[in-house]
């Protein structure tokens, strides 16, 4: 091969050739090392729900990320109130950094890069009261890179928003015909941050009815308020909501109450009765089941009696007691000899009418 050509080719592949005919291989450029630059918390959502769970968000800033042509592995953990950062830590979510990951040629290395991350939290971490103090830390590690860099960060996360001695007087309201009733509400609110009430009201479960009240606070966050219920007013189950906005979360706390008609001081009640299955062969069981309520509350723990009645006959014969659970559900299991009617009841009280379930009738094949 002629020099003119070898000089040719060299430039065409990137290769430097010497006079003497030896090649220089070129040299791939360095990146430079990743590094946690920073890490911001969102600190006004830092605190605890009252209930359920939700997240913290974070921003970790990471300078020179690329030192390969994929996407750096980012990883976070994190530490509640009075853990050992020496143990294993519990996982935070980060964005993955997957639309420059894998992209041929290797991408240009940028110069920083935000990573969004959450922290999740529920309402039974801590800090019950006050502050407390939890730990984050973010790692990054870099394709091609020696060892993973990491950075940790302290912030305070808050207790939750809490209602307590939530209260409506009187319970149950007795509305009487041609005059007004005075209902009283109050509670107490602990803030453990810039907590606003936003709306506070006394509403009907059952309807739309519904009374406002003002949204104040005494000097000791306590809260004392009333309105006049009418005889027009819906009755059943109500219940005093307070609205509350704290940063930018909205929570609600209820306290339930009742509301029923002067001159009916008891409550109705009322059962209702299932059978599964409906048809069985001799010797095999059935399960009746259903639940017993209290006006439109559960009943709980209410006693009930079980009856049966042939078929082609007139007569219930009492079999035997079935008692409901905190929730009011009953479940009885039978094997029945013929066919024939069940239905449960349940005795009156001071407070209370007796009811009877509704009729199923079981075919026994």
């Amino acid at each position: 091969m002629r020099k003119g050509l070898r000089l040719a080719l060299a430039t065409a592949t990137g290769a430097a050739v010497l006079a003497a005919g030896a090649a220089i291989t070129t040299v791939t450029p360095a990146y430079a090392a990743a590094a946690v630059a920073d890490i911001k918390i969102d600190t006004t959502v830092s605190f605890i729900p009252p209930t359920g769970s939700d997240s913290i968000p974070f921003v970790v800033k990471v300078n020179d990320p690329y030192v390969g042509s994929k996407a750096p592995d980012i990883k976070a953990e994190f530490w509640k109130e009075g853990e050992a950062t020496t143990s294993a830590g519990h996982a935070a979510s980060v964005t993955a950094l997957s639309d420059l990951a894998n992209t041929t040629p290797a991408p240009t290395p940028a110069s920083s890069v935000d990573v969004k991350g959450s922290i999740p939290v529920s309402s039974s971490d801590k800090p019950t009261t006050a502050t407390g103090k939890w730990t984050l830390k973010v790692t990054v590690d870099p394709e091609g890179s020696a060892s993973p860099v990491s950075r940790t960060e302290t912030f305070e996360v808050k207790a939750a928003t809490r209602v307590t001695s939530a209260n409506v007087d009187p319970d149950p309201v007795y509305l009487k015909s041609g005059k007004e009733v005075d209902v009283y509400a109050a509670f107490h609110l602990e803030k453990f941050g810039d907590e606003k009430i936003t709306d506070v009201r006394l509403e009907s479960k059952d309807s739309d009815d519904y009374y406002s009240l003002t949204t104040g606070l005494e000097a000791d966050d306590s809260y004392h308020d009333s309105t006049s219920m009418d005889y027009s007013t819906s009755t059943g189950s109500w219940q005093l909501r307070i609205s509350i906005s704290r940063a930018t979360k909205k929570y609600s706390f209820t306290k339930a109450f009742e509301v029923r008609k002067s001159g009916s001081s008891k409550a109705k009640s009322k059962i209702t009765l299932y059978a599964s299955p409906s048809k069985v062969k001799k010797g095999k069981a059935t399960k009746l089941y259903g639940k017993v309520y209290r006006g439109s509350k559960a009943w709980s723990k209410k006693i009930l009696k079980l009856y049966f009645k042939k078929k082609g006959t007139k007569k219930w014969k009492f079999v035997g007691y079935v008692g409901a659970t905190s929730t009011g559900k009953y479940t009885k299991s039978v094997k029945p000899k013929y066919d024939g009617y069940w239905r449960t009841t349940a005795a009156a009280t001071s407070l209370t009418y007796g009811s009877l379930s509704n009729i199923k009738f079981v075919d026994v094949k």
